[in-house]
């Protein structure tokens, strides 16, 4: 598989994105033993780089930081390439939020509701991935997280979701791989970071309902990704993230694709995902045309992943509260293209459903 042939095509690219980590040197240090994330004074441990599993421990109390600028949100997203179902549950310090997307990628629907609310009084995220229960509840919305070890339990309720139809989910998460995706960034002040774990191609059962229409999944058939984010943030920030989990063949098959901010010279967070273990890629680059709707160019320095990515589906989304703002461009579409696994096999991705986002956030 050759990329060459669409350079060729007169597509025209922004090369501002294309080039915005070349200058970095990447170390790709691997964590492989627990270590709590903050020192004896509340600053940000040395140790940062990447790890298969989440072995950084994350406690908000330890943490030198002032509370109202942490932002803890646990994200999941379903994609199946005809439909996507996503869930977000956040707390930003100042408000909490919750946002529930049903997207039906054929006829291009968007259908999304996002509630704010005032905060806590203690914080109701879970300081793990594991284990854990968060909910959000007004009278617009139930979004209810339950995590015990090796399954993960969505629940949601919206009344008069869009254009008076209620909506329903209830998700059940099980073996779930025992390798993840896990990066701690850190911003060249070292003071502010963010930790991440993205636990991909989690097969899923249960079902959706909305406007009639039950769509019920398989874990034969399909699998989702959570996204595990606990990080103390600038004001301004801005990220590119690709994401694909899929059942292909029978077996789970993804990745997790991404860079945009804080220093990443010691780790990416690019890895591919194959049978529940992770192998991991060196830098990636998303070469976006002009005309984003127009096929990226998805490539690594290390040559282990060649691909473009047709763009479908472009869910818009610009959240503006004057002090808070979120501009998201998430584009669903297909993924063609090879992958090379650790262990050097190639592996060939025909038509990967696949989600690639743009985001600015001021928050």
């Amino acid at each position: 598989f050759s990329v060459l042939g669409k350079r060729k095509s007169g597509i025209q690219y922004d090369k501002r994105i294309t080039g915005r980590m070349i200058d970095q040197i990447m170390e790709q240090y691997e964590l492989k033993e627990t270590i709590s994330l903050a020192d004896e004074n509340g600053n940000l441990a040395s140790t940062v780089g990447f790890a298969r599993r989440p072995y950084w421990h994350y406690n908000r109390e330890d943490l030198n930081v002032k509370r109202w600028r942490l932002k803890e949100w646990d994200y999941y997203l379903v994609n199946t390439g005809k439909i996507a179902v996503a869930f977000t549950m956040s707390d930003l310090g100042y408000v909490r939020m919750a946002s529930i997307s049903y997207l039906d990628l054929e006829t291009k629907l968007d259908a999304t509701k996002t509630i704010l609310k005032a905060p806590s009084k203690e914080r109701v995220m879970p300081i793990e991935s594991k284990t854990g229960h968060s909910y959000f509840r007004t009278g617009k919305m139930i979004l209810d997280y339950k995590s015990e070890p090796g399954r993960k339990h969505v629940r949601c309720y919206i009344p008069d979701f869009y254009n008076g139809k209620d909506f329903r989910a209830d998700l059940m998460f099980k073996d779930i791989p025992e390798e993840s995706m896990n990066i701690l960034t850190p911003w060249p002040d070292r003071k502010h970071f963010y930790l991440n774990e993205k636990v991909n191609c989690m097969p899923v059962a249960g079902t959706v309902v909305f406007d009639g229409q039950v769509t019920r999944f398989n874990p034969e058939e399909h699998c989702g990704v959570l996204d595990w984010g606990r990080g103390y943030w600038p004001y301004k920030s801005r990220w590119y993230w690709g994401t694909a989990s899929a059942m292909v063949d029978g077996k789970p098959f993804g990745f997790n694709l991404g860079y945009g901010f804080g220093d990443l010279s010691a780790a990416s967070e690019n890895v591919l995902f194959f049978e529940g273990k992770v192998h991991k890629l060196g830098r990636v680059f998303f070469q976006i045309p002009q005309d984003p709707m127009q096929p990226w160019i998805i490539s690594s320095d290390d040559g282990r992943f060649e691909a473009l990515f047709t763009p479908e589906f472009d869910r818009k989304a610009d959240i503006n509260l004057q002090v808070i703002r979120s501009n998201q461009n998430q584009y669903f579409g297909k993924v063609n293209g090879i992958a090379i696994l650790d262990e050097g096999s190639q592996y060939a991705m025909k038509d990967i459903p696949a989600a690639f986002e743009d985001i600015i956030n001021q928050y």
